[in-house]
């Protein structure tokens, strides 16, 4: 199948017949149509640049398209056979070394005397989103059920009005186009379906030719025809690139099939010697760059595509079949909650739904998987009681014959607290949820709901398109999880214990198109409760011995009595759960509104319990000496960073304002490394049990 040119979405393409005939699955609908401009014959054009961080940032204002295969952002010595980019390839600073998104990197031309019916030329567009221009759009269609994309049918007059130039388009057609390219990038990228494309650059080079072909090659259908759909959001933090190749004739800039001279090359340049990432790592094209339109990251969807993540990296999208080491796991969260109970989602090698597949992580439980298409694998996280980065392994189950051919892809997840989870469950001011009483009997939640889906509608469908609405419609339940721990001698350590203490609401997750990147807000009676995990006896006797715990939203299970096997969710920043203790003469069931002096009671109940917690732990733990105050000369109060990297454990890394993890600091500027306290909350275990 073709990757973009198709009868349907070109109407350049001569009428073979009247007779209707169905659409190949997921065509591309962006051949150069009558609304595209050409490039020059001069052999490149530059064009205002506000697309990518990678590429742009603050200091590029101008991207230049040229006839020999790449978008590029700086000039490039072109002189010569060879075009050379990268470390191995330029003395840089000697030699320019530009940043460039190169889909088919080498000296090529355009004909121009073609056969007849032969078109040929490098076209592109801008196309923008109306809401950019203060435009309103239409929220409320479903895209998977959407009709293709017109847009490259109109003509070049229905161009945005008020912009200068005919090549930038901002309509309806457009708000189309870009919510099609959203949906193909959510089947086959992770983490996609939180991306929201508001720009794209569409370039499309059609039936060109090597630099010194001649008219017996282009006769023999030596041609290239191939594309780059450059997308970014309204902040232009994040861009994506995909990449169609629907024919490559020839694998450099010579002649007869002779490939010994300017080798055609598929790249991502940084520029200025900071990296290049190739289209494809595998070997086979390294033998015949060829390849690319005959094979594809995203098989499902159809041959010659290819996706990429471009922020401060590029991240391939997709799947491959090349081994560990050299292609790079794409994990969408990748800072996640030790706690687990959620998901992750996974592009690695090319997935086959009648294989069995594991994310094992360093030191730890392995993780279950389940195939979403050939692109994206889901894992279902186990708890990981560490704070900081694992290297994660996710390859084909042992015992299957295919497991001793393929080799583990590596990547890396970062586990954190809850409070500083990126993914929490949103219960507003976490403080409030520690005074007694809370301040509000009535208290707000909210999440984002494309971070559910459906489980039964994933199971009964075998094959299913991730941007579908349908996926997302599921019922959820608002739990309370309590936590205790004691110390165990048969471990020689404190064993933790979770249980679901009870279910306060059910919700229903909103899956309309406007909840798309919303979050959907609720409200909670934190005093009335759907449904207790615990029987009379242990909400009188053992409730109030959880001293705090947290909220977990998650599908709920039909028929679930125990609370023990809670579907995967979000879960909030640890609280204090003392709201839902109630002195022996109020009971645990509470209806209507608290009176007063239902209230007083309830604050003299949690007053009396809390200080002889209190009192409990402060015997125990509150007075032991500070080790590292006492061992260190130069102690300092709390303590200094050489200390506090000593003291591993107590004092973790952020995981957005620490070298080993990001670059840069958004908390503070000029900050090397931020630490925060990190000590668990110990107790004592009496001979009666948990207190």
């Amino acid at each position: 199948m073709s990757p973009f040119i198709t009868q349907a979405s070109n109407p350049l393409l001569p009428q073979i017949s009247q007779r209707p005939r169905p659409i190949p699955p997921q065509p591309i609908p962006v051949p150069p149509g009558v609304s595209s401009v050409p490039v020059p014959n001069q052999g490149f054009v530059p064009i205002a640049q506000q697309l990518s961080p990678f590429y742009a940032g603050d200091i590029m204002f101008h991207a230049f398209i040229s006839v020999n295969g790449y978008i590029g952002f700086a000039h490039i010595l072109n002189q010569g056979p060879v075009l050379n980019v990268g470390v191995e390839n330029t003395d840089w600073p000697r030699q320019p070394d530009p940043a460039m998104i190169a889909p088919w990197l080498c000296k090529q031309q355009i004909t121009q005397d073609p056969q007849p019916g032969l078109r040929t030329g490098v076209f592109f567009r801008l196309v923008l989103r109306q809401s950019l221009f203060g435009r309103r759009r239409n929220e409320f269609f479903n895209v998977a059920s959407s009709p293709t994309s017109s847009f490259f049918n109109q003509p070049a007059n229905l161009a945005c009005p008020g912009t200068p130039d005919s090549y930038i388009q901002c309509n309806p057609q457009s708000d189309m186009f870009l919510e099609q390219m959203m949906q193909w990038l959510q089947e086959g990228v992770a983490g996609a379906v939180a991306f929201r494309a508001d720009a794209a650059l569409v370039v499309t080079w059609l039936n060109t030719a090597s630099g010194v072909s001649g008219r017996s090659d282009v006769g023999r259908g030596q041609l290239a025809t191939y594309q780059a759909i450059w997308l970014t959001d309204q902040a232009a933090k994040l861009s994506y690139v995909i990449l169609n190749y629907d024919k490559l004739g020839f694998d450099a800039d010579d002649f007869r099939f002779n490939s010994r001279n300017g080798r055609c090359q598929a790249l991502f340049n940084g520029g200025n010697h900071t990296g290049t990432v190739p289209v494809d790592p595998t070997i086979p094209y390294k033998h015949s760059p060829k390849i690319l339109a005959q094979r594809s990251g995203v098989p499902h969807m159809g041959r010659g595509r290819y996706m990429f993540r471009v922020d401060d990296v590029v991240r391939p999208g997709g799947c491959s079949n090349k081994t560990s080491g050299t292609y790079p796991m794409l994990i969408y969260p990748n800072i996640v909650n030790m706690l687990g109970e959620t998901t992750v989602d996974i592009n690695a090698l090319c997935l086959d739904r009648s294989q069995t597949y594991i994310l094992m992580i360093e030191q730890r439980e392995t993780a279950t998987c389940t195939v979403l298409n050939s692109a994206i694998a889901r894992c279902f996280l186990p708890r990981v009681f560490d704070w900081g980065t694992k290297t994660v392994y996710f390859q084909t189950q042992q015992g299957n014959l295919n497991a001793q051919e393929q080799k583990a892809f590596v990547g890396y997840i970062y586990f954190v607290p809850p409070t500083i989870d990126p993914m929490r469950l949103d219960i507003g001011n976490v403080y409030d949820w520690f005074k007694n009483p809370v301040p509000f009997q009535i208290m707000s939640i909210s999440w984002y709901p494309r971070n559910f889906t459906n489980p039964d509608f994933m199971n009964g469908e075998r094959f299913f398109q991730i941007a579908n609405d349908a996926m997302y419609s599921v019922q959820l339940g608002l739990y309370v999880i309590g936590y205790r721990e004691g110390k165990d001698e048969s471990i020689r350590k404190f064993r933790p214990e979770y249980r679901t203490i009870c279910r306060l609401a059910t919700f229903t997750n909103r899956n309309n198109y406007q909840y798309r990147f919303k979050p959907q807000e609720e409200r909670i009676n934190i005093y009335q409760v759907e449904q207790w995990y615990l029987n009379e006896w242990e909400r009188m006797n053992e409730l109030y011995s959880y001293r705090f715990g947290y909220l977990k939203l998650s599908p709920i299970r039909p028929n679930d009595l125990t609370g023990m096997n809670l579907l995967p969710g979000l879960t909030s920043s640890p609280i204090s759960i003392h709201w839902l203790w109630q002195p022996l003469e109020l009971g645990t069931v509470v209806t209507g509104p608290v009176n007063v002096q239902q209230q007083q009671s309830r604050v003299a109940y949690v007053e009396e319990k809390a200080t002889q917690m209190c009192q409990d732990w402060y015997a125990e733990d509150g007075a032991q000496y500070n080790f590292i105050r006492y061992t260190e000369t130069n102690a300092s109060c709390p303590c200094i960073e050489s200390q506090a990297r000593i003291d591993l454990g107590r004092f973790m890394p952020h995981p957005r304002c620490s070298q080993a993890c990001s670059s840069y600091c958004y908390q503070s500027v000029f900050c090397f490394n931020y630490l925060r306290s990190a000590g668990p909350p110990v107790k004592q275990l009496l001979s009666s049990g948990f207190i």
